[in-house]
């Protein structure tokens, strides 16, 4: 699990905000809790304009938008000058429900600051536990997770990931596995078996459907695959989360 993964995945699961990473260039480092719903109505222009007029040296912004959809902005300068942002959101501030936000988690509005608070808590928690060589991750390991979170659906290997960021495949592992913790095979089936979660849980496809839709190629692997890292089987997760309704 890379320094920065870890981080937002302990404020979700604090709260159970989406939130993301994001750098300078408004391109995506990592995420978690979002889902093709939250990445549709992702803000991107909102965010552009937001810090593009945020005169204060470190960015702390709230932005709403209609239907009670609300996301913070949190530089990170601070503590590192090379990553870019904290996307803290969507999230509602009304208790009352409609049919655009009734996905999207309720906090208060006075709680919005101490989301922020959170967020920057945990990170320099960390910092302190971290050696400082190591807070940095390698472009290259950035590029990789990059692109297996926009492309998890299409085959990947190894291979075709040393060969488009043109770096040698041994050093590519040894660099991956010492940002992550994991192998690039772990990581990547990981972030598959989550996201077929989503599909098992919210959508009436088949197992095959569910399997060829994040990438697995036949049903047997991806079934195999889904019991390893949740210790059930895809129908029994389904079934679960059926009688949590």
């Amino acid at each position: 699990m890379s320094f920065e993964y870890s981080i937002i995945k302990d404020f979700y699961d604090c709260c159970s905000v989406p939130i993301k990473l994001i750098n300078y260039e408004f391109e995506d480092l990592c995420k978690i809790g979002y889902t093709d719903f939250f990445d549709r109505i992702y803000p991107l222009e909102d965010i552009k304009i937001n810090i593009k007029n945020c005169k204060d040296e470190l960015i702390n912004t709230h932005i709403q938008l209609k239907n009670d959809i609300n996301y913070k902005v949190i530089d990170i300068c601070k503590y590192n000058k090379k990553i870019g942002y904290f996307i803290i959101g969507p999230f509602r501030t009304n208790h009352i429900t409609n049919l655009i936000n009734k996905d999207i988690t309720y906090k208060p509005l006075t709680c919005s600051n101490y989301l922020c608070n959170l967020i920057l808590n945990i990170y320099e928690d960390k910092l302190k536990n971290q050696d400082a060589p190591n807070t940095i991750m390698s472009p290259y390991i950035r590029k990789a997770i990059g692109y297996i979170h926009h492309h998890y659906q299409d085959e990947i290997s190894i291979d075709s990931i040393c060969e488009k960021l043109d770096i040698n495949k041994c050093y590519f592992c040894s660099l991956f596995k010492k940002y992550t913790g994991h192998t690039f095979s772990y990581f990547l089936n990981n972030f598959r078996v989550e996201k077929s979660k989503e599909l098992l849980a919210k959508t009436d496809l088949s197992l095959l459907e569910v399997a060829f839709s994040v990438g697995f190629n036949n049903q047997t692997y991806y079934s195999i695959i889904f019991k390893k890292f949740t210790n059930q089987t895809p129908s029994q997760y389904r079934s679960s989360m059926l009688l949590k309704e």
